[in-house]
């Protein structure tokens, strides 16, 4: 899977890169090794599959951090035919101390620390943030979120409400559970068991991580937006980032590129 790699910031401990990986067929890639412990972080809103060589399987969308452990062999699917891009934070050999290292496990990452993270990333890469700083936020936003599960029903489902930007479209919980496979009743009372959030949360923040991404890119028509991503209107996209993020989607724009 052809990438391109840009050093956001190195030093003895770790290293912390931005990663785009080029639109390919979705199928699945030759097998990878990881050379030292790291933790991938989402940075867009497309979606992925992971594959490890001992039967580990991960669903990676625009809220999973998925944490990788060293000499790790995998293989990787994208959702559909678009580039990806990722955050990559390594631990360089020896280091065990950082909140990525150790085995593999998957966390879901709320909208607040998914802007938190992203304000870090560009204040790293202007020279403005210490990389010091880089473990507690990464900490943080890890002990604050639900459990990425994969398998199953939530899983399924999971898979469903990300390919939902793709299709255009909202399924109903009624929709969602026949796709995945299960009962409405059993499917949100499964979904919040594993997730924390309800499936429509779960679907207002992915549309959140989305508007992050296009807000981060230096989208200025919010009314547009607001549009394109679901919402009745542009009031409803500002008052749930209000709430989830801690500020309007003005705000967060002009920080982020005030970086």
């Amino acid at each position: 899977m052809a990438q391109q790699r840009i050093l956001l910031v190195a030093d003895p401990r770790w290293r912390v890169e931005r990663v785009r990986s080029h639109a390919t067929a979705p199928q699945w890639s030759p097998v990878y090794t990881a050379p030292s412990g790291r933790l991938v972080l989402p940075f867009d809103a497309a979606a992925m599959e992971f594959r490890g060589d001992d039967g580990h399987g991960a669903w990676i969308d625009a809220l999973t951090a998925l944490r990788v452990a060293p000499a790790q062999r995998y293989q990787l699917r994208p959702q559909a035919r678009e580039p990806r891009c990722s955050v990559v934070v390594s631990a360089t050999d020896g280091v065990a101390d950082a909140p990525w290292t150790g085995d593999g496990a998957q966390r879901l990452l709320s909208p607040r620390a998914l802007y938190r993270l992203r304000l870090h990333w560009r204040r790293l890469e202007a020279g403005l943030d210490a990389v010091e700083a880089t473990p507690q936020l990464i900490a943080e936003a890890l002990a604050a979120g639900g459990t990425a599960h994969s398998e199953g029903a939530v899983g399924r489902a999971r898979r469903c409400l990300a390919a939902e930007a793709v299709d255009g479209r909202a399924l109903s919980l009624h929709e969602l559970a026949e796709a995945a496979s299960s009962s409405p009743f059993h499917l949100a009372r499964s979904f919040r068991r594993r997730t924390g959030l309800s499936p429509h949360q779960y679907r207002l923040h992915l549309r959140l991580a989305a508007a992050l991404a296009q807000l981060d890119a230096g989208e200025r028509d919010l009314a547009g937006l607001a549009h394109a991503l679901g919402f009745c209107s542009q009031s409803h996209l500002g008052a749930l980032f209000l709430r989830e993020v801690g500020m309007t989607p003005g705000e967060a724009r002009r920080a982020l590129h005030a970086a």
